[in-house]
């Protein structure tokens, strides 16, 4: 479809702004996902997870027979999947170039939305892993009303089955309340955190529903916390070279695509969920805690 266009001066666009607070920035994403991940995945054995016990000091031989033996070692798996833009403009007063770098700026944009849906299971075909297909989950219950007290049975719940600083991820519309219960307390490089320092993913693409695809009650949405997350995904595929392989030549236009392959995971398989109320501030009338 053409476009017309008056007198006024075209300049180059401004420049990209900053990355939201989501995924992106709570994850760590790297850009070396190879041909035979691409095709397959990756996996890795989960050896920071598991349980520690307690054992006395006395010296009964005895004792030796008590210890507990934790059989065999978890691995963690990410299944590859494609997130694309496209972008059609007519050929007259538009390059090749301009047209790759468009549509480059497009998947730049949109991609994170797409990588924090599947993420929490909201696509399609369901990505694997994702939070809402994840058998096992441990659900907190809070003690109090608000956002919290919700928060703190999360990480509470959380850190009595790992060790490690992990993720916090829930939809942006309990943004308001988190703030309002002083739940981020700052950024730390760029990452939001809470006062014990759990990364907090406020993502666009997440989904309000819990474990198993359940709904929330009404006023509340689900939060999952996981240990710390891995993405891995390739350098952007597009046809930068020559636009004339993706161009319409009977309608005159350029048919532009970006695309990458994505594949995610947590480090260790514990995830644990909580109804988080969105009400700022919390008041008597907010719904009772679920």
């Amino acid at each position: 479809m053409a476009v017309i266009i008056g007198n006024a001066d075209i300049v180059e666009p401004p420049p990209t702004g900053q990355l939201r607070y989501g995924i992106f920035r709570a994850a760590t994403v790297t850009d070396d996902l190879d041909t035979r991940a691409i095709a397959a995945g990756f996996t890795f054995p989960a050896e920071d997870c598991g349980e520690s016990y307690l054992y006395d000091a006395m010296c009964d031989p005895a004792d030796a027979e008590e210890k507990t033996f934790d059989e065999g070692t978890p691995y963690m798996e990410a299944l590859p999947y494609w997130v694309y833009s496209t972008r059609q403009c007519g050929m007259v007063g538009r390059t090749a170039q301009e047209m790759a770098r468009s549509v480059r700026r497009r998947l730049a944009g949109g991609e994170q939305t797409q990588v924090e849906s599947a993420f929490w299971g909201g696509t399609a075909v369901p990505v694997d892993p994702n939070l809402t297909g994840t058998a096992g989950v441990v659900t907190a219950t809070p003690i109090a009303a608000g956002a919290g007290a919700a928060i703190s049975a999360l990480e509470e719940s959380f850190y009595s089955a790992y060790g490690y600083v992990g993720t916090i991820h829930l939809n942006q519309v309990a943004t308001g309340a988190l703030a309002y219960a002083q739940v981020l307390n700052g950024s730390t490089a760029g990452v939001l955190r809470t006062p014990l320092g759990s990364a907090v993913s406020l993502g666009a693409g997440y989904g309000i529903t819990g474990p198993a695809g359940v709904a929330p009650a009404a006023g509340f949405v689900w939060a999952f916390m996981t240990p710390p997350v891995i993405i891995r995904r390739s350098e952007v595929i597009s046809q930068d070279a020559d636009l004339r392989s993706v161009m319409d030549r009977e309608l005159n236009q350029f048919m532009g695509l970006a695309e990458r392959v994505y594949a995610h995971t947590w480090t260790c398989p514990v995830v644990h969920a909580v109804q988080v109320p969105v009400a700022a501030p919390a008041v008597a009338t907010a719904p009772a805690v679920p």
